[in-house]
């Protein structure tokens, strides 16, 4: 079992008040599924580790709402990675391996929903996934409606059983700066012989060295998500693709794609090329067009070339924003920006997220918690 260190346990809540603040909401709470190729503790609304929250998931908390995030561990690290004053970590079943296909990781994902349902009284989550945790999140709720009730899972993953079995609901979706149709960095990662030439030709070089650190991360962490997430899965049309599978699984769920656009041949750096080149717009990372699941503008660079976007696959009330940031404080730190254009830590695009969350729960009747 993956558990934070003795001495950084808190002392959890007991099962009684847990289930009145469940219930103070109507049993309807806020997860929070962070970032592929790195760790990620279990928080709740009541108790985060030493350091505190990232700046987006304070700002929902603050917001009267019901947070947790979702437990994620590396291929060779606890979730807590070193953390400490973390609240107790659940069973290992319950975290998600931030390096595994989607699928894998989203069975994870719904037996953490279950997970919170049995303990805490929550029958309906609104998900708000950031980096690749967009695309787990999208997992998750295909996970929720192709199970079928009563024994497909094993006896380590009941608790999605439960979930499934229980009817738990996901009407929202919110992801932030997702790559859903991949992306020329991943390419790079990936395969860095093939393709560091032609996407730093194509895309510039703050793509290129983009690819080059989330190669470092593929080398330490074992970050498996890098190859889901190339281009190539997404540049034709297949049947038997992940994408094509995942035709309709939105349809009736709130979606909101949040971008960010702060880059595109240039990004805070004299090195990148001439601003003459005709390059797609990105958040340092990751292109807008997959951040948003739309085609690729008029023509794509060499690489990945144009992309396919199954129908269907993208409900028609699906609503998109675009803000002027940056995929993370990584792509801040090497471009010499500031921290605020991090979309985690910009009050324009931290705003923007908890009025959509909250808005959705007026709609829907549900009382935020009392101050």
């Amino acid at each position: 079992m993956l558990t934070s260190p003795a001495s950084a346990v808190s002392a959890p809540v007991d099962a009684a008040s847990s289930l009145k603040f469940g219930d103070a909401t109507s049993k309807r709470a806020v997860v929070v599924i962070e970032g592929g190729g790195s760790s990620h503790p279990f928080t709740t609304p009541w108790d985060a580790c030493d350091g505190g929250r990232i700046p987006y998931v304070q700002a929902l908390v603050d917001a009267k709402l019901p947070v947790f995030t979702a437990p994620g561990y590396t291929n060779h690290a606890e979730s807590t990675w070193g953390l400490t004053g973390c609240p107790l970590q659940p069973p290992v079943e319950l975290q998600w391996n931030t390096s595994a296909y989607p699928t894998q990781a989203a069975q994870s994902v719904l037996g953490f929903l279950g997970y919170l349902r049995a303990t805490y009284g929550y029958q309906t989550f609104d998900l708000v996934g950031y980096s690749y945790g967009g695309v787990i999140s999208r997992a998750t709720i295909a996970e929720l409606k192709k199970t079928p009730k009563s024994g497909k899972y094993l006896p380590a993953f009941s608790y999605a059983q439960q979930a499934v079995d229980a009817g738990v609901k996901i009407p929202t979706l919110i992801t932030l700066n997702t790559p859903h149709l991949g992306g020329p960095a991943y390419d790079i990662a990936n395969n860095p012989a093939k393709y560091l030439v032609p996407v730093t030709q194509g895309w510039g070089r703050q793509i290129a060295n983009a690819g080059t650190g989330l190669r470092y991360f593929l080398d330490t962490d074992g970050a498996g998500d890098i190859q889901f997430l190339t281009t190539a899965p997404h540049a034709k049309q297949n049947p038997k693709s992940w994408d094509a599978k995942q035709v309709g699984v939105l349809d009736d769920v709130a979606l909101t794609l949040i971008a960010g656009d702060y880059c595109a041949e240039t990004c805070g750096t004299s090195s990148s090329p001439a601003k003459t080149m005709n390059v797609p717009r990105t958040d340092g990372t990751v292109p807008v067009y997959s951040q948003l699941m739309l085609p690729c503008p008029s023509a794509c660079p060499v690489v990945p070339g144009s992309v396919f976007i199954p129908k269907g696959l993208v409900p028609d009330s699906v609503v998109r924003k675009t803000f002027p940031v940056v995929h993370s404080l990584w792509d801040t730190w090497r471009n010499g920006l500031p921290n605020i254009l991090s979309v985690a830590n910009n009050p324009a695009s931290i705003k923007y997220l908890v009025t959509t969350v909250t808005s959705q729960w007026q709609k829907a009747g549900v009382p935020l918690l009392a101050s």
